[in-house]
């Protein structure tokens, strides 16, 4: 598990699943990002913030180039950082979401 914390999108841990409101009024909720190595950082976003914030600092902390990634929720929905919030997506405390980089090719050779 890797530790991390910046400006906006601070450290969390998984815990309490209820979103509530903080002294400031802001509702934030406590995510986790894992990619596919096992590899998995955590969160704390507003709710009514664009998740690509987090996103983007995931990519940075992990070495990986932002434009190459996919996330998706633990169902397969991928999730639109750049134009989706927790709220849209209905997202609680300790939800996980999934990174990942696409795969091209692949199918079946001719015999």
């Amino acid at each position: 598990m890797s530790n991390m914390a910046s400006n906006d999108d601070t450290l969390a841990s998984k815990g309490n699943t209820s979103v509530k409101a903080e002294d400031d009024g802001i509702v934030y909720v406590k995510i986790s990002i894992r990619g596919l190595d096992g590899r998995e950082l955590f969160f704390k976003v507003n709710q009514d913030t664009f998740l690509e914030r987090a996103f983007r600092k995931y990519c940075e902390v992990m070495e990986l180039e932002y434009d190459t990634m996919h996330f998706m929720l633990d169902d397969g929905e991928r999730i639109r950082g750049e134009r989706q919030t927790p709220k849209m997506l209905n997202i609680e405390n300790g939800t996980e979401i999934v990174a990942a980089k696409p795969q091209t090719g692949g199918g079946s050779s001719t015999l």
